[in-house]
């Protein structure tokens, strides 16, 4: 019988050299740690709490830990001021190569951007949307500050080998960026925790006809219904995506084609349709002809979930010629300093600005 992404991914990374199968207990080495705005000082409260008074005892890898001042740039008040300069003060103290500091943005689109996603690597990362790897064909899945602790002293932790649900997408992309409204039905049809402690492969022709942006956008989710890791495969555009970051090697994983799934779903791209989530949990979604009507107040396209360039650019086009309503706010933060560029060069900032966003 073949492997999944994930047997195959655990099987690469078991401490003890052995192949691995769905539901194996196993300590794996890990690629990378992500640590986003003040995990890193509580981290080290945590070791100091525990009898260590001078904090982590060593890092097992500085190349490999990636962290960030991200979410609170410039800091809003009084507490977030303090965690930025208690961790400009410990990433001096622990010597780390990577730590952006003052540089807005959300720190998944900036591992991306910077080159610290590849490939066949096991990331983990203090925030549950660490997930969005994914896109990039890598294991990656957010874990708690215990966790994370252990693995910067280590390089290794233990995972429990998750089952894979595979959602294969049909049919041509619509004319409309599609990959919110699949992830989306797909809550709304198998509930919000249909991927729990699961992985999700996502496979089919629509699958691979996604860009990088609208990957991302599907392995930021699976959290969101419950999923440990999701994974897109490794095909040209992630190659030319990689390399426009960095020249590191890397060795891609795919599943097998015999590979055991838990569960298999089908989803037509081209039937989805426009959806909504409705308050107050993912899963309450319909067709966005359900709100028709509904005043809003305010509309934010950003975060992890909405900030790249292709959500950006889909509001231009539909601000062009248009008005934001008076009685709306909106909203639109890049979720990255590359994405901003990227906005800026395309030449989209009037439009957005003269439209009222």
């Amino acid at each position: 019988m073949g492997m999944t992404v994930a047997e195959k991914l655990f099987t690469r990374k078991n401490t003890e050299g052995r192949p691995v199968k769905t539901g194996d207990f196993v300590y794996a080495k890990i690629d990378g740690v992500m640590i986003s705005h003040r995990n890193l000082v509580k981290i080290d409260q945590h070791v100091q709490k525990s009898g260590k008074l001078d904090g982590l005892p060593r890092i097992w890898d500085r190349d490999k830990v990636f962290t960030f001042s991200d979410h609170f740039q410039p800091a809003s008040t009084a507490d977030y001021s303090w965690y930025d300069k208690a961790q400009r003060i410990l990433a001096k103290r622990m010597n780390l190569k990577h730590f952006y500091d003052a540089e807005a943005g959300i720190c998944h689109q900036m591992m991306c951007d910077h080159g610290h996603v590849r490939p066949g690597e096991l990331i983990i990362g203090t925030d549950s949307h660490t997930v969005l790897y994914g896109a990039l064909n890598a294991g990656s899945t957010g874990v708690g500050e215990a966790d994370t602790s252990y693995a910067l002293v280590f390089g290794e932790l233990w995972f429990q080998v998750p089952p894979t649900v595979k959602v294969t997408l049909r049919g041509e992309l619509p004319n409309y960026r599609v990959a919110k409204e699949v992830i989306l039905y797909l809550a709304g049809r198998h509930g919000d925790d249909f991927a729990q402690y699961k992985a999700i492969e996502y496979a089919g022709e629509a699958a691979q006809a996604l860009s990088i942006d609208g990957r991302m956008f599907l392995a930021d989710h699976v959290v969101e219904v419950g999923g440990k890791f999701g994974f897109f495969s490794c095909d040209q555009k992630t190659v030319d995506y990689v390399a426009s970051n960095t020249s590191l090697p890397y060795e891609p994983i795919e599943a097998d084609a015999d590979a055991e799934y838990e569960r298999e779903i089908e989803v037509d791209v081209g039937q989805v349709g426009f959806q909504v989530a409705k308050p107050h949990r993912f899963q309450n979604v319909g067709p966005v002809s359900e709100a028709a009507g509904t005043k809003i107040d305010q509309a934010v396209i950003g975060a992890c979930s909405n900030g790249r360039f292709e959500d950006i650019e889909m509001a231009a086009l539909m601000l062009k010629g248009n008005k934001v309503s008076p009685d709306v706010r909106f909203i639109i933060p890049p979720g990255s300093w590359a994405v901003y560029r990227q906005v800026h060069d395309a030449g989209l900032i009037p439009t957005l600005l003269d439209g009222g966003a």
